[in-house]
């Protein structure tokens, strides 16, 4: 059975991190963490500092390929056979692109458990895939619930 499970190492995407190494552990089979890179167009005067934008998008790719790794060698460890793919664009887009040319059975992915007005402000990456991927799809809310919920 081949997982995929997409993330943007947030507390979301640990939780769906940890979930889809649980079903890989138990049920068999490889896991595929998928990582996507926003890099938003400038206009206008900020295009100027293209350059300066170039080192800033190169150092987040090289961080998220170090995360990746970091993370195929803790589950290689935990003995599940994992590789990591990084992909550059629009993330729900990337993710069911993804998902498609990996051939994947299963895909995971954490979600914020946006509701209201703040979900049709912010949108939802996970509703979206729930909505186009080529396979079965697990939403996944971190242990507490909702993530950016704090105590009085």
């Amino acid at each position: 059975m081949k997982i995929l499970c997409a993330t943007d190492f947030s507390e979301e995407g640990q939780a769906a991190e940890a979930k889809a190494l649980e079903l890989v552990r138990a049920l068999g089979g490889e896991l595929v963490y998928v990582h996507v890179s926003v890099e938003t167009p400038l206009y206008g005067e900020a295009a100027f500092a293209m350059a300066d934008i170039e080192r800033v998008y190169e150092a987040q790719r090289r961080w998220a390929d170090d995360t990746m790794r970091a993370r195929v060698a803790a589950a290689e460890k935990a003995g599940v056979p994992a590789r990591a793919v990084l992909r550059v664009g629009v993330p729900f887009e990337q993710i069911v692109e993804a998902a498609s040319e990996e051939a994947a059975d299963m895909l995971v992915i954490g979600t914020h458990g946006r509701s209201g007005l703040n979900r049709l402000l912010m949108g939802s990456v996970a509703e979206r895939v729930l909505r186009l991927a080529p396979c079965p799809v697990l939403t996944v809310r971190p242990a507490n619930g909702r993530a950016h919920t704090r105590a009085a």
